[in-house]
């Protein structure tokens, strides 16, 4: 209903105004309007919505213990404020309440926590010191993924590592190159022990690869398949050891070179793994006179003497050395 205005005519008492039983209907027909938007069509106006001149207040469930006081602001243009068509709460920026169907843009979020599946622990999300903006772009995804986090135990797939630092990194079956073919393979043995040690080398040294492990003696094995062979495409060299006086053949190195003016009295122990050679050189011009613990031949011989510029190697065939070759070139 529109605002109803009193007539009162156009002078005094002139009887061109409202008649008193009219003015009256007026009036209560205004009061009635305004007692039904404020009082929620009751006879009575609402004691739980006021309005002040600092806004609408709104009485709590106890009267005069606390009440609500919608505000406004001193914005710097005329602003609308719409209000949801589905019935929901205000949200306030510091009440604890859940949202739903919210598409927040360009939010700045400060230590986000997400709820676990049963709702009794949290993962909380903990943002470092920068000292820029950082963007943090996600992958676009042709499925459902996981995150991969620096501590859990997880199974990642088609990742490509560029410059990556690996400490004691696993390897299931094999290192494969980059078309996806078989470079080395890899067969874990139960409880190992022992393994290989590569190693590179500082200017005019040479890299190696050894043996190493728990075991205090540890051979290196190196193997061909079928009736194949292993290649030695440069030089082969022997490490060696030099006697320039009496004493004892190292075994654990291949090569032993005599080199003394006067003669010399060698020993030699019994080797330790069948098929090993030792080989010798003479280039001094004292004659080196190797006593032998276990040697074999013909009259049960104990020594082979090595005269100035003579070479040779023995073999081990796991109880006796046999003599395999002993001469100078003439």
């Amino acid at each position: 209903m529109a605002r109803q205005n009193i007539n009162r005519g156009t002078n005094a008492n002139d009887g061109t105004g409202d008649t008193l039983r009219v003015a009256g209907l007026k009036i209560n027909q205004n009061f009635a309007e305004v007692y039904e938007m404020l009082g929620g069509d009751s006879g009575e106006l609402s004691a739980g919505i006021t309005m002040t001149d600092q806004g609408i207040v709104f009485e709590g469930t106890n009267v005069d213990d606390h009440e609500t006081t919608l505000v406004s602001g001193n914005p710097s243009t005329d602003i609308t404020l719409a209000l949801p068509t589905v019935g929901a709460e205000l949200i306030s920026n510091t009440a604890t309440q859940t949202m739903t169907n919210k598409t927040l843009t360009s939010p700045i979020i400060t230590t986000p926590q997400i709820n676990d599946t049963s709702l009794d622990h949290k993962y909380v999300f903990v943002a470092s010191e920068l000292t820029a903006n950082r963007n943090v772009t996600l992958p676009v995804l042709g499925t459902n993924d996981t995150f991969v986090f620096a501590n859990a135990s997880q199974t990642l797939a088609s990742k490509t590592l560029t410059s990556p630092l690996i400490n004691t990194g696993k390897i299931g079956t094999s290192l494969n190159d980059v078309n996806g073919a078989e470079l080395i393979k890899v067969t874990a043995t139960a409880t190992a022990v022992n393994q290989l040690l590569v190693a590179n080398a500082a200017t005019n040294n040479s890299p190696s690869i050894t043996a190493d492990g728990d075991d205090n003696n540890i051979s290196l094995v190196l193997g061909s398949k079928g009736t194949g062979g292993v290649t030695m495409n440069n030089k082969v060299v022997h490490r060696e050891h030099f006697l320039t006086g009496d004493g004892a053949v190292d075994l654990t190195i291949p090569l032993t070179i005599f080199n003394s003016s006067s003669a010399l009295a060698i020993t030699m122990a019994d080797g330790t793994i069948t098929g090993e050679t030792k080989y010798f050189v003479n280039r001094g011009s004292g004659t080196a006179t190797v006593t032998v613990t276990s040697l074999v031949g013909t009259g049960n011989p104990s020594t082979v003497a090595f005269a100035a510029n003579e070479a040779g190697f023995m073999m081990w065939d796991g109880a006796n050395w046999h003599l395999a070759s002993k001469t100078v070139a003439s």
